[in-house]
């Protein structure tokens, strides 16, 4: 078979030289058509062939010297072995790309109980991260299942408590270069049935709480120049709804507050995101009307947990503030 430029050439040229068939010379013409059509199709196939793999890994071995390395990024050949064990980013073609950022060493965990919490706890615990876990009452018997953790009981909102429990971790665990504020608190109620305690809950579990537990971590995470803290919020962080009156505004309040911690920490080396979890968690239903939900419209705890952990160690050159979570066959509590 002709080289591919060959054939194109001898399909572009076949009406020139049927118009010369009737010459006396058309055979000559012919036969020379054909000598010079598979000359230029043979250096126009070997101009136009792809470079093999190993020719690439041996190009950029001259240019760039045997292993190229950037912030622990290697520049490799296709034909070049990637050891086991490595994440996928090792293998990157561009000599500069970004790298993770370090899995955290100890992180605290604030809001823990059967649900995101608890996943949460696990996910970085499989990490070798050295987890706190912080709950109004002491999340013991959750702590024993989790290796490398430690139980705290804690209430967010008290001053006082939030010091000293952040001391003891700071004693127990090392110094916190991760915080998840899992918190909340509110009612589910119109605006004519919310009371003044209600609404003060409501902005002490969403709000205070993060302020007090930020305001213990974050001055070392910017002196170490990074450090970690994500935020759980809701679909009533994006919208208030006529029964949310007594939950919407913590959470507005609680984002507001996430956006001010992003500006001031993040030109420093922290990374602040805000999760919006846009639907009903699954394992187990936190309300009944969630128990009777197909597993289809639930999110599941530890993928919720599993994009917490992507974001802690999401490259700097490209942070994310906030993402939505839902799952994917419940578009009715869709917020797009």
């Amino acid at each position: 078979r002709p080289p591919r430029g060959a054939a194109l050439i001898l399909s572009l040229g076949t009406p020139f030289i049927m118009s010369l068939a009737g010459s006396s010379h058309s055979m000559l013409v012919l036969a020379v058509t054909l000598v010079i059509g598979v000359l230029l199709g043979a250096i126009g196939t070997t101009l136009l062939s792809p470079i093999p793999s190993s020719d690439l890994g041996r190009s950029l071995r001259a240019q760039y010297g045997t292993r190229l390395t950037t912030e622990g990024t290697s520049v490799r050949s296709h034909d070049d072995e990637i050891p086991q064990g490595l994440p996928s980013t090792q293998g990157m073609m561009f000599p500069g790309a970004a790298k993770l950022e370090p899995a955290p060493q100890v992180c605290v965990v604030a809001g823990v109980g059967p649900g995101i919490g608890e996943h949460l706890a696990r996910r970085f615990a499989t990490a070798g991260c050295r987890v706190a876990l912080l709950a109004r009452k002491s999340p013991t018997d959750i702590a024993k299942s989790i290796p490398g953790s430690l139980p705290y009981a804690c209430d967010v909102t008290n001053a006082t408590q939030v010091q000293e429990v952040f001391a003891a971790i700071q004693t127990d665990l090392g110094p916190v270069d991760a915080l998840l504020y899992n918190v909340g608190g509110g009612k589910f109620l119109p605006y004519d049935k919310i009371t003044q305690d209600i609404l003060d809950m409501d902005y002490k579990t969403n709000a205070l709480g993060l302020l007090l537990t930020a305001q213990q971590v974050g001055p070392g995470m910017a002196s170490r120049g990074h450090g970690v803290i994500g935020v759980t919020g809701a679909t009533s962080s994006w919208r208030g709804l006529s029964y949310t009156a007594g939950f919407a505004p913590g959470k507005f309040a609680s984002r507001g507050l996430a956006q001010s911690l992003a500006r001031d920490l993040g030109p420093k080396g922290v990374h602040v995101f805000h999760v919006v979890v846009d639907g009903g968690v699954g394992e187990p239903p936190a309300q009944a009307v969630l128990s009777e939900s197909p597993p289809e419209l639930l999110m599941h705890p530890e993928d919720i947990a599993e994009t917490y952990f992507n974001l802690a160690v999401q490259p700097r050159s490209a942070w994310t503030f906030e993402t939505s979570l839902f799952a994917w066959a419940d578009t009715s509590w869709y917020s797009i």
